[in-house]
């Protein structure tokens, strides 16, 4: 039987036995969310020999390079050292600049990185509370921005959104490695682009868009979002007045509601188009057919979901 050895203890599994389970089995202080390794969340290193390369799969050169793999993709095989994720030291810290609510009871948090942050406009970062709480969430600045934002729904169920309502400004949390394949390609420079968000998937396709657009993109811009907030679009006011001087750029600000007439509606003018999805499992699946029914092929579509932690 393979044997870990973690913070001075050893445990014998069997073979084959998923990494994350273990370690929580063995009540270790790991952290985890998706169980999907799309978060990042559930980090934790070894030395290369031992890492199984599905383990390692979405993760940074750097990271791989470093011996970080993710628990949750983890099959163990054989003997493992393992090192515990710490954010306060592996982490990047960052200080709480603001904090503000927005309708449909989403959290704009804004942070200033300790150094800069490298990232892509859409990617996702895992932020910490504590070694204990991280979460995975999608920023929404760009990366010639002075601080990070993020559009963070608070949940009735949502550890991590309530504990951030309780911190204030000047408080530190730490950062992990940007990730995530939802990014602006400037190889799709005049093709038509259509964004379709639900909640805070508004939040990278925003910020998707706006690269695009400071880019040169020369394509038009359909972006749809769907929310089920009575008051209707978090971001109404800042994307209609960058629709007022973007004349590429289209918005569709809907009701969750009209989410099924809109998807059957829908219609594609151009081969060409790329279609962007990003919001939770259960939107991002309900997509996915109308659009292809609406003549996108799958290489013309990419979606991100949002996974609850079970």
């Amino acid at each position: 039987m393979p044997e870990l050895i973690v913070q001075g203890r050893h445990l014998q599994v069997s073979q084959g036995d998923n990494l994350l389970t273990a370690l929580q089995g063995a009540d270790l202080p790991i952290n985890w969310s998706c169980r999907a390794g799309h978060c990042h969340s559930c980090l934790i290193q070894a030395p290369a020999e031992s890492i199984p390369a599905a383990a390692q799969q979405g993760l940074s050169p750097a990271q791989q390079a470093e011996g970080w793999l993710l628990a949750c993709q983890c099959s163990v095989e054989q003997d493992m050292h393992l090192t515990l994720h710490d954010p306060a030291s592996d982490g990047l810290p960052a200080q709480i600049e603001s904090l503000e609510t927005l309708p449909g009871d989403i959290v704009r948090l804004r942070l200033a990185p300790q150094r800069p942050l490298r990232y892509r406009a859409g990617q996702h970062v895992t932020l910490w509370l504590s070694s204990r709480l991280g979460r995975s969430y999608s920023l929404a600045s760009l990366p010639g921005d002075a601080l990070l934002e993020f559009h963070i729904q608070v949940r009735d169920n949502g550890a991590f959104s309530h504990q951030l309502q309780q911190a204030c400004v000047g408080q530190t949390l730490y950062l992990g490695a940007p990730g995530g394949h939802l990014c602006y390609d400037p190889a799709w420079h005049d093709r038509p682009l259509l964004l379709l968000a639900s909640g805070t998937g508004l939040a990278p396709l925003q910020a998707l868009a706006r690269d695009a657009l400071q880019s040169g993109h020369s394509g038009g811009i359909n972006l749809w979002h769907w929310s089920a907030a009575k008051q209707g679009c978090y971001l109404q006011q800042p994307l209609t007045d960058l629709a007022a001087s973007e004349p590429q750029l289209h918005l569709n600000l809907r009701q969750r509601a009209d989410l099924d007439a809109d998807l059957r509606s829908l219609r594609i003018r151009s081969r060409a188009t790329l279609a962007l999805v990003c919001g939770g499992a259960e939107f991002t699946e309900q997509v996915r057919r109308p659009l292809f029914m609406a003549g996108l092929a799958g290489p013309q579509v990419i979606d991100e979901s949002f996974l609850a932690r079970s």
